[in-house]
């Protein structure tokens, strides 16, 4: 008996152990949080989703070339993902789509969600990326979606908001601030389209986890995001911004920035490619941001226009391949932290 005693003791203090345990590690499977992986492509995009029950989206797939795709499957390995459950294709630009026929060689993908089979741009130097992914694309199981439309992430709800060209015209359902007129607009200016039309079929994705809010455009066009919040503000309020076209002032427009009043935002530039002053500057000043933060620093940005080294993935085009992590619980609480440093910065949740 008292033998029999003993070993319920020393079982339940294991069994209270490990879950100290698990409790303890942020991101370890069955602890309920989103896991997100800003991955870097040296100014291109991919961005990995892994959700509580371990469904898996990957946003873009980077650069051609075999770098990227290493990078995608190195996460991948980290959040103990084997398949992709879905890989979204923003746009045919090789920076987004460069590493999808590699990537469908390395591991499954069992479902890729893009704007249609073809692209707008086929200059040699432009339709490269799309070339090498049409022929996965048609042994594919693949999905058009329309604004409007949701991708079926279990226990995620992503949004698709602009797609082929196309932007939703009505406000986001039971999205906080939705609908609400948009007092930036009264004075906000457009741009006149520079010459990469591809851009203007970008896939943009609103992700809702519990009660935060994530918002990727892909690389959408200033005037389209214009759109998008003006004269009401379609899509509301957000946590996170995954800035638009890596800091491109050809997007950036301060009436989408400003309105959406994002705590934090991540910033997709290369070292010498996106990282705008001027773009960098409309994210810093928007209202309610606590930090910006980079995957690289911009050449561009010099002193002034540049995170503190705590917030930078890589600080030069030598020292590359760190990645930016986030943690997401269902209050709307996250944490951020820089492979490269070590630093990571808790965002309590909003009262």
């Amino acid at each position: 008996m008292r033998r029999q005693l003993i070993a319920l003791i020393v079982g339940a203090l294991v069994l209270l152990g490990a879950q100290q345990l698990q409790a303890q590690s942020p991101g370890s499977a069955g602890t309920g949080t989103l896991e997100v992986y800003f991955l870097d492509t040296e100014g291109g995009q991919a961005t990995l989703v892994v959700t509580p029950t371990h469904e898996s989206m990957l946003i873009d797939t980077g650069f051609a070339g075999g770098r990227d795709s290493d990078r995608i499957l190195a996460a991948m390995k980290l959040a103990g993902v084997t398949v992709l459950d879905y890989v979204v294709i923003t746009h045919y630009h090789g920076d987004h789509v460069g590493g999808a026929a590699e990537l469908a060689a390395k591991v499954p993908i069992r479902h890729f969600i893009d704007h249609g089979p073809y692209t707008v741009e086929l200059q040699p130097n432009r339709v490269a990326g799309f070339a090498a992914y049409k022929p996965v694309r048609e042994m594919a199981r693949v999905t058009v979606p329309k604004p409007g439309d949701t991708i079926p992430l279990q226990g995620v709800d992503v949004d698709i908001v602009s797609a082929s060209g196309a932007l939703m015209t009505t406000s986001l359902n039971g999205a906080p601030g939705a609908g609400l007129a948009n007092p930036l607009c009264r004075d906000a200016r457009l741009k006149v389209p520079d010459p990469t039309p591809e851009n203007l079929e970008s896939l943009g994705l609103v992700l809702r986890f519990g009660r935060f809010r994530m918002l990727n455009l892909g690389d959408l066009t200033w005037n389209q995001e214009h759109r998008l919040v003006c004269p009401n503000n379609l899509i509301g309020t957000f946590d996170l911004f995954h800035t638009t076209r890596h800091g491109d002032p050809n997007s950036g427009a301060p009436q989408l920035v400003h309105a959406i009043r994002a705590r934090a935002a991540v910033m997709n530039n290369g070292e010498r490619k996106g990282g705008a002053p001027e773009y960098w500057q409309t994210v810093h000043d928007a209202p309610g941001l606590e930090d910006l933060w980079q995957l690289h620093r911009s050449a561009a940005g010099g002193a002034d226009h540049n995170a503190a080294d705590s917030f930078l993935a890589n600080v030069n085009e030598t020292d590359h391949g760190h990645y930016l992590h986030m943690s997401v619980r269902p209050d709307g609480s996250f944490t951020i932290a820089n492979s490269r440093t070590g630093f990571t910065k808790d965002y309590p949740a909003r009262r």
